[in-house]
């Protein structure tokens, strides 16, 4: 028997140590309600979850970022709903104004001061529209661009577009746009205007038939024709031909307007008709038939098809563009003037040139029209049209918890100045901003502007809308499915099983007690060594 050393104590010890480390844990587990407290406890455990913790504090931040952009556009969109009623008051004045035979001019000056004042409002709007101390439709949170050169406007630029150089994005024009037409060879004249003329114009699957055998133009063409036969003299057949020529391009001008036709008819100063579609490129087209052969068609009652428009081709900036009616997109891979959109409206048009004899000597003039190496140059000899300006401040949406995760919306400028703009009118009316409608020319102009911009406006709305629903709404959407997710793994790797950590626990708080008995009866045994020396 020996007393130096318990062997038997130490064993106890040990293990009561054993149980009290685990009915600590278990107690430290049950209150935290964490089963990995620290590294100690699971190290693989702990990296993952450590990781998981950094995704769903990313998640959550990104939560509250996208209902913040959901707030900031639905302010954008309460003062755009704003917008759009005010011009829908000021399409009624426009059309009340061109009521001339009621109008007088009293009436007409304050249809025009409610358009001054509402217009005044519309800029007050932009002004007004502000998020977190950021205007929202002043332009300053988006793409804003200026073209410099004839015939040339900024239109647009995408989120990624960069900005120019201090010189700009160059801009060079290859080709013009052209319109689809119809161009007739023979004069339409006493001559040839037998009984009437009939003429079949068909565009967008609307027709229209104009036929001066019946109706009021043919008594009027009857009569022409009456008074030429009794009196030549006195009713000459140039003249007369010229009135014939204006019954019939009436009857095809009011026939177009009533049917909705896309189109525009004119007398060339070469006396034959001209037909062209108002929209440029290659994908407008119409046909036209005609019972006079050489007037608007080869042949007699067989229509045919529009001479095919072209599209405006060109470059932005070096980079290759696609062209849309006038309008030109750069396309180019990673050229930084990819997704800049310009106009360019220059036309074709007819040119005087003087006709000469063998002789050399001048005996008249004939219009020629122009051709695309006159306008835009050739390779021989390029022409630069101008320069696009292009300042970027898009400011972009964050997505998720990713760097890179965002998405960017620029918001542009709707200061009326900037909005109805490459409208062709009489009055001269650049923009929203210029209308005036104390005339009635000025009042039909204004109308079809405003009719544009309520276009401009509602796209816009639209835009806006669709970023809002199907990027940041549902990219909400799938954050809160996915921090979900990484919340319920996080829990099942890091998280304490009460029931079972119960049960742990009450199985060592016996193992412990047991133990500690053990140790004491352990204890106990070297007393049996006294019993030998008192003996």
């Amino acid at each position: 028997m020996k007393i130096r050393s318990n062997a038997t104590s130490l064993n106890a010890l040990r293990h009561s140590a054993d149980n009290l480390k685990e009915v600590k844990s278990s107690i430290e587990k049950l209150s935290s309600g964490t089963r990995i407290n620290r590294g100690a406890d699971g190290p693989a455990s702990l990296i993952a979850s450590e990781r998981m913790r950094g995704q769903i504090a990313g998640m959550r931040q990104a939560h509250s970022n996208n209902e913040s952009a959901i707030a900031m556009f639905q302010t954008a969109e309460g003062a755009l709903s704003e917008f759009s009623n005010i011009l829908l008051t000021l399409k009624q004045l426009s059309v009340h104004a061109a009521n001339d035979a009621v109008n007088d001019q009293d009436m007409l000056a304050a249809d025009q001061q409610e358009v001054d004042n509402l217009i005044s409002t519309l800029d007050r709007i932009v002004e007004t529209a502000r998020f977190n101390n950021k205007s929202l439709l002043d332009g300053s949170l988006g793409a804003n661009g200026a073209a410099t050169g004839d015939n040339l406007r900024f239109v647009s630029a995408e989120t990624w577009t960069k900005d120019s150089p201090i010189e700009g994005y160059e801009v060079d024009i290859l080709q013009v746009a052209t319109q689809p037409f119809k161009k007739g060879n023979v004069p339409l004249t006493l001559n040839n205007i037998g009984e009437g003329v009939t003429i079949l114009l068909s565009e967008g699957g609307r027709n229209v038939e104009i036929d001066t055998r019946m109706g009021k133009e043919k008594e009027n063409i009857e009569e022409i024709l009456a008074n030429h036969k009794q009196d030549p003299s006195r009713f000459p057949a140039a003249q007369s031909s010229i009135d014939i020529r204006g019954i019939v391009m009436e009857s095809i001008k009011e026939g177009i307007v009533e049917s909705g036709l896309a189109l525009e008819a004119f007398e060339t100063p070469d006396k034959t008709f001209y037909i062209r579609h108002k929209e440029f490129g290659a994908d407008a087209s119409f046909s036209v038939s005609s019972n006079l052969p050489g007037f608007l068609t080869k042949q007699a009652n067989v229509a045919e098809i529009s001479e095919e428009g072209l599209d405006v081709a060109g470059r932005i900036g070096g980079a290759t563009a696609n062209g849309k009616g006038q309008y030109l997109t750069a396309i180019k891979g990673a050229a930084p003037s990819r997704g800049i959109t310009i106009q360019y409206d220059r036309t074709i048009g007819l040119k005087e040139v003087p006709v000469k004899n063998e002789q050399g000597d001048v005996i008249g003039t004939e219009f020629v029209e122009e051709s695309q190496e006159e306008i835009v140059g050739s390779p021989n000899s390029p022409r630069l049209e101008g320069y696009v300006h292009l300042s970027q401040q898009t400011k972009n949406v964050n997505l998720g918890p990713i760097p890179g995760m965002e998405s960017g919306f620029s918001f542009r400028s709707i200061r009326t100045n900037n909005l109805g703009l490459g409208v062709e009118n009489e009055s001269g009316f650049r923009s929203l901003f210029d209308i005036d409608l104390t005339t009635k020319q000025g009042a039909n102009d204004a109308g079809r502007i405003i009719e544009k911009v309520i276009d401009e406006i509602s796209a816009y709305r639209a835009s806006i809308g669709a970023f809002q629903k199907n990027v940041v709404e549902s990219n909400l959407n799938s954050l809160k499915i996915a921090n979900e997710n990484l919340t319920q793994g996080e829990s099942t790797i890091r998280d304490t099983d009460m029931a079972g950590e119960m049960s742990k626990l009450t199985g060592n708080q016996i193992l412990l007690s047991a133990s500690q008995s053990m140790q004491a009866q352990a204890n106990q045994l070297p007393q049996n060594v006294l019993s030998l020396l008192q003996k």
